[in-house]
């Protein structure tokens, strides 16, 4: 597949499930504006886009629509070609409680947009989120301040070469964490 033609789910309302849809489809280089506007009813991105390794770009707003996903687990891991990800691009789906290896291996990857988790206040895990996102420079302040109910850090930022430096008080609000096991390992340029 190397294209995903507009409009491809507009019909099914009913959708709950988008799990793995196109992993592996390493030919896709953009997603369509709205894709998913139309599947209100969806739960699960999990995988969605993993293995695209030639996707550039996520469309703005790309889940606005889709208010009930509860997990986003891996959904654009190892997408090695994408560089950005648009503001507020989970500011719609305050079900998420997982974003386990979402962003992991992304290595073209240079910025985080501020607030980026700002209103997924039920995520309980961040495990790999970043991981071996090894162009990725600087995380910004309060990254993680609204998400109170995380336990988990593990390798968050793992293998992420490049980061230069972590910002005061990154973990002050989340209070309820029991591991960090791994959150910094081989971030070489940490001074």
């Amino acid at each position: 597949i190397q294209s995903i033609p507009s409009g491809l789910f507009n019909n099914n309302v009913a959708a709950t499930n988008f799990r793995n849809c196109f992993d592996g489809c390493s030919s896709i280089q953009s997603i369509p504006s709205g894709l998913f506007n139309n599947n209100v009813a969806a739960t699960n991105f999990n995988g969605c886009f993993a293995y695209c390794s030639l996707l550039q770009s996520i469309p703005a707003g790309l889940f606005d629509k889709n208010t009930k996903i509860n997990s986003m687990e891996s959904c654009f891991d190892k997408c090695v070609k994408l560089t950005t990800i648009p503001s507020g691009l989970f500011d719609k789906n305050t079900a998420v409680t997982s974003f386990y290896c979402c962003f992991n291996e992304c290595s073209s990857l240079t910025s985080i947009p501020s607030g980026l988790f700002d209103k997924n206040t039920k995520v309980t895990s961040f495990t790999r989120c970043f991981s071996f996102c090894s162009k990725l420079a600087s995380i910004p302040s309060g990254l993680f301040d609204k998400n109170v109910n995380v336990t988990d850090f593990e390798s968050c930022f793992y293998k992420c070469s490049k980061l230069a430096s972590i910002p005061a008080g990154l973990f002050d609000k989340n209070t309820k964490v029991t591991s960090f096991n791994t959150t910094f390992r081989e971030c070489t340029t940490l001074s």
